[in-house]
Order: structure tokens, then sequence, then C-alpha cells
């Protein structure tokens, strides 16, 4: 039967092909295309966690004054809470990194006392807050 080698030789042949087009012949693996979310470091939401653990007036401060910078709507949340907050120190320095990190830093007519200040900030704080604890719920925790 002269047929048979003809088959099995083509039988041969198409495995092998089979075998260069199959799994290997793809793009070899390599990392994914970007950096599932839940990797990537928040900065802001890891500096909220440190300040929320902070026990001392001093470390919540040094967070505070770290954070503020941002501008990010959870710092100001964050600041509007300390504000309003029990700890004097903690609310003295809150009310100064509002006022000169969110445009605050209005033209007081020549009255720049801590009381002035304080109510200029308060006010704000007063005005923007719904907004700002809407703009912050959608940004990670």
């Amino acid at each position: 039967m002269p047929a048979e080698p003809a088959v099995r030789t083509r039988q041969v042949a198409a495995l092998a092909v089979l075998l260069l087009l199959g799994p290997c012949s793809t793009a070899p693996a390599g990392p994914p295309e970007g950096v599932p979310g839940r990797m990537v470091l928040d900065e802001v939401a890891d500096g909220l966690r440190r300040y929320r653990a902070a026990r001392t007036p001093e470390a919540k401060v040094a967070w505070l004054k770290r954070l503020a910078p941002s501008r990010d709507p959870r710092v100001a949340v964050a600041l509007g809470e300390a504000a309003t907050g029990d700890d004097p120190e903690v609310s003295r320095c809150a009310i100064g990194l509002a006022y000169r990190n969110y445009d605050l830093n209005v033209s007081l007519s020549g009255d720049s006392s801590a009381s002035v200040i304080s109510r200029l900030v308060l006010k704000w704080w007063q005005k923007n807050e719904a907004d700002l604890r809407r703009r912050a719920e959608e940004l990670p925790r």
C-alpha cells in the first residue's frame, strides 16, 4: 500500500504545523498592561490613614502639614474636621493650613488676626463642606 506513507507524511506535516502555530508561537508572557488599581500607591490616602492613626497632636499636625499642599478634597475634609475639632493645637494648625492652601488667602483689609482668619476658614468650611465631602467620596480612601 504505497498510499499509506504519503498519508502518514501528511499527518506528520500537519502535526508539525499545529505545534508551530500552537501556544508557543504567541507573544512571550510579560507583565500586565497596567498595574491593578489596588496596587497603585495613593500617597494622600496613605497619609490620611497615618494622620488618623497618629496618637499625639504633634504627629497629627506633622501629617496635616505634609498633606495640605496637595489641595486634595480628602485633605480639605480632614482640615475642616480638624479645624472644628476638640484639640486646640491641631485646630489652630488646620485653620492656618486651610487658609494658606485652599485659596482663602484673600485680602483681609489689614486685619489678619487669628480670630479673623479663624472665622474666614470656619465660614469657608461651612459653605463648602458638603461639596468637599462629595468630591472626597469619589476618591480612594
